[in-house]
């Protein structure tokens, strides 16, 4: 209803300009200056010629008048169609004068002083006309302005709406088109536009469900062997009393993990980007973080301080992962003890894990957390990586409503994690 204000504000106008034009027409009918000699005049010679009325036709004057004697009988009418009794005259606004013969009353002289029923008619006619002529006028302005709706602006608010659901990814509903619309091939070549970008989104589809199951074949195809060759070296540490065997057999128990949790990181770096990446939060007690610290550190080389009594919400397994991340990457980078220190500041537990090594450049620390970004220390060593741990980390703790943080400090290095309290 709203897009029809301006068409009812404009036909409003038109009618309200014809209304107001008839008013003036109806007012403007010219008030005549009566001429008082000139009445006096006629009114003499009617007297003059009362015995012989039809001698009034000498009488020059601008004035029509009727003659009537005492009784109401007309005498002389100056022009037809002239009213022939004092009520009707007065009606029409003409004027009565008295005529005396002498000192007796005979008769009145009705002089017209004023339009009469003609001029009247002809003016009413005319504001009727005006007034019909302005209501036409604007009923066509209106039928052409609800033409031009129907035939530009309808058509591309109908644009707008398909455009609007194009942004929001409704895809499945054709443009209605009509094909006698000035802007039917145009608005054809729009529909064309959403087949081709239906025709993508189902290729992106199953391009990302290829690209999910190539992932998680690989992941799967290598951490078989990777799980064979962790089982056989510690079946062989088992069995052999040789300390260099020993050490070697270590060394592939360890690169057997490193492998392993490259690929899990891999895996979950692809998941984050097909939006499969799931947390399911549920309310723990605070004091489950000491055995994750135990369970991820397999150097022995995190103490854990004393943790505060409290009620968190996070997901154990998605934890776990968090800071095996963290011990690794600070076993690879600092292979330091690590310290981890706990308190609670504003509903949220913050939790540091610190390490004592020479830390990461400056200019750096905002770039350690993004994917597949490896510092230059971690460049210039020989220890590999892709640079997903960090960035799997903070994301992690972003899904569980918490947050990571890296930070120098003078003795070392900390990464801080803030893990909500349960409401």
């Amino acid at each position: 209803m709203r897009k029809y204000t301006l068409l009812y504000g404009i036909l409003a106008v038109f009618i309200l300009a014809g209304i107001l034009l008839f008013a003036i027409i109806q007012k403007s009918v010219p008030q005549q200056e009566i001429d008082y000699v000139a009445l006096n005049e006629i009114a003499k010679q009617v007297a003059l010629h009362w015995r012989e009325p039809e001698e009034l036709y000498l009488v020059d004057s601008e004035y029509r008048f009727t003659v009537i004697d005492n009784e109401g009988r007309v005498r002389y009418l100056s022009d037809e169609g002239l009213p022939g009794s004092l009520p009707a005259a007065i009606r029409l606004g003409f004027t009565p004068i008295d005529i005396m013969e002498g000192t007796t009353l005979v008769g009145k002289a009705l002089i017209e002083t004023s339009p009469g029923d003609v001029a009247i008619a002809a003016q009413t006619r005319l504001a009727v006309a005006v007034l019909a002529a302005f209501i036409l006028f604007a009923a066509l302005n209106l039928a052409f302005l609800l033409a031009l709706h129907n035939a530009l602006i309808k058509p591309f608010k109908r644009l707008q709406y398909f455009a609007h659901k194009i942004t929001t990814g409704r895809l499945d509903e054709p443009l209605p088109m009509d094909k006698n619309n000035i802007f039917g091939l145009f608005t054809q070549s729009f529909d064309v536009m959403r087949d081709s970008l239906l025709e993508a989104r189902k290729n992106q589809l199953q391009a990302e469900r290829a690209k999910k199951e190539l992932i998680a074949s690989l992941n799967h195809d290598v951490k078989t062997p990777v799980t064979s060759i962790r089982l056989i070296s510690e079946l062989l540490q088992a069995g052999t009393s040789d300390p260099v065997a020993t050490e070697k057999l270590k060394t592939i128990e360890t690169k057997a993990d490193q492998i392993d949790r490259l690929m899990n990181d891999m895996l979950h770096s692809a998941l984050e980007e097909l939006g499969e990446l799931k947390v399911t939060i549920t309310s723990e007690d605070s004091r489950i973080l000491r055995s994750v610290f135990e369970d991820t550190d397999h150097l022995s080389k995190v103490r854990v301080s004393e943790i505060p009594v409290c009620l968190i919400e996070l997901d154990r397994a998605r934890m776990e992962q968090v800071i095996g991340n963290i011990i690794a990457n600070t076993y690879k980078y600092a292979a330091t003890f690590i310290d981890v220190d706990f308190s609670i500041c504003d509903e949220l537990l913050q939790v540091d894990v610190n390490d004592y090594g020479t830390g990461v450049d400056p200019e750096e620390l905002e770039l350690i957390t993004t994917k597949f970004y490896r510092g230059e220390n971690a460049k210039a060593s020989s220890k590999g990586g892709e640079g997903l741990g960090l960035y799997i980390a903070k994301l992690l703790m972003d899904k569980m409503g918490g947050g990571l943080e890296a930070f120098n400090r003078d003795d070392g290095f900390t990464i801080r994690l803030w893990i909500r309290l349960s409401r």
